[in-house]
């Protein structure tokens, strides 16, 4: 089964003495396509309406778009847990809770410890609306990286564009079992950190290719060269669905039905049509 991984761009941060503004939907979207679900076949870029089809399509959010918090999950009914979650984590999140999405990891169950992924939902909900606009229904939406426990703990590194004429910084983002760390490499800090890592558990380093050396000079090892592409299509492989209540896909028939139309729209079905 093919599958479109599109890679949804950053969300802006504001900077101080700055107004906010509306983030416009990118008028080209990051790819990468598919035939089986571990390699690519293809990957690029295009506007929403000009991307390749799939069986399925996913969208992964970037690092720094994603918060987690690990809660006892409260026991509620299903149409009351969300407003749970936001009991438990209102104090913790940095936005109004009423603006935040939240989404459980696959295995969550009432009464344990659980994994909670929590994303700014109004962007989010523009940037799919974008392209279902564009005849594309998205099934899931992926973090990049989740808490990670044992053999699969990770660092990858990859360069955070400078505001103004600043250099690119390297930046950090590690996960194991106690959660996903983001970190800049200047200072103390970031390497007192990664000192602490490696002595509780193996970790696999990689880097996006343009930060590799960077990367293998600051960490003093070699790093394996990793995509944003690939990191995107190996996420796909996680159980995580971040479209959970609000956001929660469309039932199956409804998205059939649509699909169905826009294929009785093409041109070589215009004699049935008539």
């Amino acid at each position: 089964m093919s599958i479109l991984v599109l890679l949804v761009p950053p969300r802006a941060r504001l900077r101080a003495g700055v107004e906010p503004q509306p983030q416009p939907a990118p008028v080209e979207w990051r790819y990468v396509l598919s035939s089986d679900g571990r390699s690519a076949t293809r990957q690029g870029s295009a506007a929403p309406s000009l991307l390749p089809r799939a069986s399925s399509v996913v969208a992964v959010l970037a690092d720094a778009d994603v918060g987690w918090h690990r809660i006892t999950l409260p026991r509620a009914p299903a149409k009351r847990l969300r407003a749970a979650l936001v009991g438990v984590l209102e104090d913790a999140l940095l936005e109004d809770a009423e603006t935040m999405h939240f989404a459980l990891a696959p295995d969550a169950r009432a009464g344990e410890p659980a994994w909670v992924a929590v994303v700014q939902r109004p962007w989010l909900q523009a940037q799919l609306a974008t392209l279902e606009a564009a005849g594309l229904t998205v099934e899931r939406v992926l973090p990049s990286a989740a808490p990670a426990t044992g053999a699969d703990a990770f660092g990858h590194f990859s360069l955070a564009q400078a505001q103004g004429d600043g250099d690119a910084a390297l930046r950090l983002v590690h996960g194991d079992a106690d959660g996903i760390t983001l970190l800049d490499t200047q200072g103390t800090l970031a390497r007192s950190l990664v000192a602490r890592w490696s002595e509780q558990a193996p970790l696999r380093w990689s880097a996006s290719p343009a930060a590799s050396s960077a990367a293998e000079a600051w960490l003093g090892a070699p790093v394996a060269a990793l995509t944003d592409e690939e990191r995107a299509l190996a996420a796909a492989a996680s159980r995580w669905n971040l479209r959970q209540f609000e956001l929660a896909p469309r039932l199956r028939g409804v998205r059939a039905l649509r699909e169905a139309w826009q294929r009785l729209l093409q041109p070589q079905w215009r004699p049935v049509r008539y």
